[in-house]
């Protein structure tokens, strides 16, 4: 989902999200300031369909993507470099939702967000003028031309190769001397035998032992030390491909397949284990093979895996490891995905100051995590809020936050921290990760005074009573969206349907609560 890639961005004022919350009074109309429109950008196709998807698109892309636009901004790299950056970054988000962009809607769409780099927005020029931007391009047909796709291609321009060369890398980099023969020689140092390993300590020793002492600066003798105790001690190319952060899940389909996720697209990486064995010993410290060919494992970061071993796989093993950071999710982000629309958004945010109890429920990989570390982030600044997971799920440093994480084999369980959650007095506690024996402790949580609980749900569940629930779900669009959002008594205050949310009952069995929290005229707004 869109709003994984969420997070702050640079130079944001405050949240636009109190127009209706924090006045309730007020109408509703202080909308956050929207990207120009596309047909002032280029023509529109003459496509009823296609229009609005693109406009939205594009909404989406510059509420999203800023960070993405602004890292290839580099002044490390040449104007056409730049270009090409944002061209592609704008091409795969474009595409990933059905869209595939002309050469020119392309052009016009990197010069407009390169335009934008120098002041806060763009208004619309009264007269034709060139874009003031850091490239600027040739033969650009005229803007009121219509593409049929009959006109004769221009001539290509013929550029120097250095154009085309990638920035070099830091994190996967083909060392002077291979690095199998490094870790070999440390092996036999070492006198490793096939599927044990050498603690820390001693593997740094025998590899600076081995390191070819002339040849190589001192910077890259320190990377292919790194990158030898990670073939020895870690988890050698997984680990290379995960310490670069534009990467969000790996695949390895086999010893000589390895894929990557950037920004939604799916490629494959330059890098190949050495054979089966190779990939078996490192997948193997991720994961133990039991009677079962297919095994989950999580890493510290939150990050999630499965592993399928052969015989089930016969080339495999066969790896899939996503990276798990719903915490940089942002209402904002919720609305600009789409996943919720602006009511819904300023009715959730009512309803946690209000401190009503809130079920989120859906299938996994539905963004229930995502909600629930955004409703978390909006409230944390003024709030004391409190989350329950079994994983770290919410990392990020807040003064009036307090995050507890189960672990049964530390021995701390979830029963145990949910009675010990009570004795901080929170006004809002996140729970995520709930399981069946849970239950008895959720509902304590839920009993407590003062109430204010937000707890994600897998279908199936046993629902306890809360005040609102969020359904999420796929909807028509193969999009996952908050389908339906729903009062205690059942009543749909909003339903996704025909491609839009639409509201549905004006008084939910809630109001009341909202009312004597002093949102009453801005629910009413919000639903009326």
């Amino acid at each position: 989902m869109t709003a994984l890639s969420g997070g702050d961005r640079r130079g944001d004022a405050s949240s636009p999200m109190s127009s209706v919350l924090e006045r309730p009074d007020a109408s509703g109309n202080g909308e956050r300031a929207q990207p120009r429109p596309l047909d002032q950008i280029f023509p529109l196709r003459a496509d009823a369909g296609r229009g609005p998807q693109m406009q939205e698109t594009w909404i989406a892309f510059c509420s999203e993507m800023d960070d993405a636009v602004r890292a290839a901004i580099d002044a490390s790299r040449s104007p056409p470099e730049i270009a090409y950056a944002i061209g592609e970054t704008v091409h795969n988000y474009f595409r990933t939702r059905g869209l595939t962009l002309t050469s020119f809607e392309l052009r016009r769409l990197v010069i407009e967000l390169l335009a934008g780099r120098g002041q806060q927005t763009v208004e619309p020029p009264q007269e034709p003028q060139a874009p003031s931007s850091l490239v600027t391009f040739e033969r650009e047909p005229a803007t009121d031309s219509r593409w049929t796709g009959d006109e004769a291609a221009p001539a290509a321009a013929i550029l120097p190769d250095a154009v085309f060369r990638s920035p070099s890398s830091v994190l996967v980099t083909v060392s002077p001397r291979p690095l199998d023969e490094i870790v070999a020689s440390a092996r036999t140092r070492l006198g490793l035998t096939p599927g044990t390993q050498p603690t820390r300590q001693a593997a740094l020793s025998a590899i600076a032992k081995v390191l070819p002492n002339e040849g190589m600066t001192a910077e890259e003798r320190e990377r292919l030390s790194l990158q030898a105790l990670s073939e020895l001690c870690g988890l050698g190319l997984i680990d290379r491909l995960w310490a670069d952060r534009t990467v969000s899940a790996v695949f390895v389909n086999g010893p000589e397949s390895v894929w990557v996720e950037r920004d939604g697209v799916v490629g494959s990486a330059a890098e190949t284990f050495r054979n089966q064995a190779h990939l078996l010993e490192l997948v193997g410290r991720l994961a133990r093979r039991t009677s079962g060919t297919v095994a989950s494992f999580r890493l510290r970061d939150g990050s999630e895996g499965t592993v399928v071993f052969p015989p089930a796989a016969p080339d495999g093993p066969v790896l899939a490891l996503r990276r798990g950071e719903p915490g940089l999710a942002t209402i904002d982000r919720l609305v600009a995905a789409g996943v919720v629309n602006r009511s819904i958004a300023d009715l959730l945010r009512m309803a946690t100051r209000a401190r009503l109890d809130i079920a989120v429920v859906g299938p996994e990989g539905a963004g229930k995590t995502s909600m629930l570390a955004a409703l978390l982030r909006d409230a944390a600044p003024s709030r004391r809020v409190l989350s329950l997971a079994r994983h770290r799920e919410f990392r990020w440093s807040l003064s009036g936050k307090v995050e507890l994480v189960a672990s049964e084999v530390q021995g701390a369980s979830f029963g145990a921290l949910a009675t010990a959650a009570l004795q901080f007095r929170p006004d809002l506690v996140v729970v995520d990760s709930v399981q069946a024996d849970d239950r008895p402790a959720l509902e304590k949580l839920l009993r407590r005074p003062g109430r204010g609980t937000v707890v994600a749900l897998f279908p199936g569940f046993p629902e306890p009573p809360v005040d609102l629930t969020v359904r999420l779900g796929r909807a028509g669009d193969g999009l996952f969206r908050a389908v339906s959002v729903e009062d205690a008594a059942g009543a749909q205050l909003f339903a996704w349907r025909d491609g839009g949310f639409h509201r549905g009952t004006a008084v939910p069995a809630f109001a009341e609560t909202l009312q004597r929290a002093g949102y009453g005229d801005a629910l009413r707004t919000v639903l009326g």
